[in-house]
């Protein structure tokens, strides 16, 4: 299956994955209803955890489960919106019911325990950060009915030891072979490949150390480049080895317009996640011109994503939160000190700030 599926489309299938797949497959055992069960899948930045929970989510969900549900970001959810948020999205996903209102964490996790604990439900926390998200959504795996899989995704492998998750798989990077699929994929677009530009790939994949973010991101800074041009950003990439995976994404970002990385930024501090239509018409407003080529240069340069609805005017805007918080990082070295005379701002301190105290910059005025 994995052969035909990278033969069909190449360019999409998630390269190395298929054993890694396998593993945690093995660690869910979905054929045996003793119990429910939380595995926890765990990793670094940027190497795949939340593509691998997508790719267990999309096999499992059609014959095993009554409910399912997958909630992705579940950092930036909830220090948006709130845990209360988790809650009302688990219970309207698996329930299949719109508008549930929870006034209270305590009203959410006594609502999934009483709703939910006879249901045989597969859900996915993905990239979780604090305990407090867990307890609330996820508390203990008898709230949920026997055969139920709960799987959580995470940077912090003590943060499931800590809620007492036994079963864990930590993603592995990519071997030299997987690694060199994937860059080539990125750099090539499966077309010919011209054999002299072997040793700089072999350069690129050693200083990406396997992490598919960071092969995705330099496989589309170097398509369309000249071996000379490639030698020269891998060069750069390479004079900041404390941090391969940043120095990568920094790499893609100077190699942008100005205009190009003013859309970039603008998506990264204040509009991911936003309806497709929607940012176009946002930005379109901002700069005057038609927006479609930026962000499609953008997701040709795998800075963002497009996640597709049912239809295409449903797609939305994302970006991976390595990114995004590069981007982040970029807007705030404008002034560290005064949020006023950033052209972006994003955290609610920092807007309050400026309008309380009246401290807008004149250049960004």
């Amino acid at each position: 299956m994995e052969w035909v599926s990278r033969k069909i489309n190449p360019s999409h299938y998630p390269v190395g994955l298929g054993s890694q797949e396998q593993e945690v497959m093995k660690l869910l055992d979905v054929g045996c209803d003793d119990g429910a069960h939380m595995i926890g899948i765990h990793g670094i930045g940027g190497v795949g955890k939340s593509t691998l929970a997508r790719e267990v989510y999309n096999n499992l969900i059609a014959d095993h489960f009554d409910g399912s549900c997958f909630i992705e970001n579940v950092r930036e959810k909830s220090n948006k919106h709130g845990l209360q948020y988790l809650q009302s999205i688990l219970l309207s996903e698996i329930l299949g019911e719109k508008d549930i209102k929870i006034t209270s964490v305590q009203q959410g996790t006594s609502m999934i325990q009483r709703r939910l604990q006879r249901k045989k439900v597969l859900l996915i926390l993905d990239d979780v950060d604090r305990k407090e998200q867990l307890e609330a959504a996820v508390g203990r795996a008898d709230w949920f009915g026997p055969g139920s899989r709960v799987i959580i995704t995470t940077r912090d492998e003590q943060l499931l030891a800590s809620h007492d998750v036994q079963r864990t798989y930590q993603v592995k990077e990519l071997n030299k072979n997987d690694a060199l699929e994937l860059l080539k994929c990125k750099a090539f677009k499966m077309h010919y490949f011209d054999p002299r530009y072997e040793e700089l790939l072999n350069r690129a994949v050693t200083f990406s150390s396997g992490i598919p973010l960071a092969l995705e991101v330099i496989g589309s800074v170097l398509y369309g480049k000249s071996i000379e041009e490639g030698k020269y950003v891998i060069h750069q990439i390479e004079k900041c080895p404390k941090n391969p995976v940043l120095a990568i994404l920094k790499a893609s970002f100077d190699s942008l317009e100005e205009k190009e990385r003013s859309v970039f930024l603008d998506i990264a501090c204040c509009f991911k996640g936003y309806e497709l239509a929607e940012l176009e018409d946002i930005l379109e407003a901002h700069y005057g011109e038609n927006m479609k080529c930026y962000i499609d240069l953008l997701v040709d340069k795998s800075l963002v994503k497009l996640i597709h609805g049912t239809k295409p005017c449903y797609s939305r805007v994302t970006l991976h939160d390595l990114i995004e918080d590069m981007g982040k990082d970029i807007a705030r070295q404008e002034s560290l000190v005064e949020p006023g005379e950033r052209r972006r701002l994003w955290l609610l301190e920092d807007i309050r700030q400026v309008l309380e105290n009246n401290r807008v910059s004149e250049v960004h005025e």
